[in-house]
């Protein structure tokens, strides 16, 4: 019989509201039994909301809970280490936001404490799970489009209103907090999608810089890479541009796949047959697919794509991207 498993949450942000927190009360075999946030307000609004039976005064409350078998943690990613680790330490399944830690060694700790106990760390990289991609990666492996030669990857963003005010950034272009700026924010799940679809990446150069000097973290970053299978890549991320502009283009021998990363308007793929689109609009909570896999994992019955091996390899080749530039700032 499946067990019912029963999360706990530590943060109530906005990433909390629709994308992810409904996921664990409607996923099947799943509950969000309590919350906690350092401001207990919000978790008390939180929790009245959403239907969730408890607050706790704190995480060591919430870890020494029995009742709770998994914990989601919807912190900025300075705390992530700290509070995988006390998962850990408590036998609790971590479900961690992303990036896994701010820095690729951090991911390595976590990884070494979660064997050492036999406890599963799983990572918010949710668009694993999504029927939208699947079909991408459906597209690729049964070679619709021949064998794929290269990728390019292009982001491009206005600067938004919050970005203009130094004494009051927003937390996710804070290096102390964040780790870096909007492109290990974002940039990160592309990449991530990327290792999914086409398998590890064996070497990555980069090039991040400052051009509109509204804040410290990088606003522009330039990469190459190579995949172990062969396949090479190019990516663009401008945060300081006068339009945007989103793009993935897959090449291969006999067409090509394009699509938007950050929407789900129509996936296109044109090869020597012709063109076709196809349409697959993004679920109403796009973690809930994600969620599903970890309870059915937890279960026994199945097997998350996205666990702190694969999120380890992508902090990595954002470290590497990003390595030359956090040091010239001392970041």
């Amino acid at each position: 019989m499946m067990k019912t498993i029963r999360w706990g949450m530590i943060g109530c942000g906005s990433v909390t509201e629709v994308k992810s927190g409904p996921g664990f009360y409607k996923a099947g075999n799943s509950t969000l039994h309590g919350v906690f946030s350092r401001d207990a307000g919000k978790a008390v609004d939180y929790a009245g909301r959403h239907g969730v039976a408890k607050v706790y005064g704190s995480v060591e409350e919430m870890m020494n809970d029995g009742d709770i078998d998994a914990v989601y943690i919807a912190t900025p990613p300075v705390s992530h280490k700290q509070y995988a680790l006390l998962c850990v330490q408590h036998g609790k399944a971590a479900y961690v936001e992303k990036p896994m830690a701010n820095r690729y060694e951090e991911c390595l700790e976590i990884i070494e404490a979660a064997k050492q106990s036999g406890t599963k760390v799983f990572v918010a990289f949710y668009r694993r799970a999504m029927e939208r991609f699947l079909k991408i990666k459906e597209i690729i492996d049964q070679k619709t489009i021949g064998e794929v030669r290269a990728v390019h990857v292009t982001q491009y963003q206005a600067p938004e209103p919050a970005d203009h005010n130094r004494e009051n950034l927003p937390w996710r272009l804070l290096p102390d907090i964040a780790g870096g700026g909007k492109c290990l924010d974002m940039g990160i799940h592309t990449m991530d999608i990327l290792d999914f679809i086409f398998g590890p990446i064996a070497e990555v150069r980069g090039i991040a810089g400052n051009q509109a000097g509204l804040y410290d973290v990088e606003d522009i970053v330039t990469a190459t890479w190579r995949f172990v299978s062969g396949v090479q890549g190019t990516g663009s991320w401008c945060y300081s541009c006068g339009e945007n502009s989103d793009e993935v283009m897959i090449v291969g021998s006999q067409g090509k796949v394009r699509f938007e990363f950050f929407s789900d308007k129509p996936v296109y793929v044109r090869t020597t047959a012709g063109a076709q689109t196809f349409d697959i609009p993004n679920p109403p909570h796009v973690q809930q697919p994600l969620i599903q896999s970890i309870v059915d994992e937890l279960n026994g019955v199945g097997k998350c794509p996205s666990d702190a091996s694969s999120a380890a390899r992508t902090a990595k080749v954002m470290d590497k991207m990003l390595s030359d530039y956090r040091s010239s700032k001392g970041f």
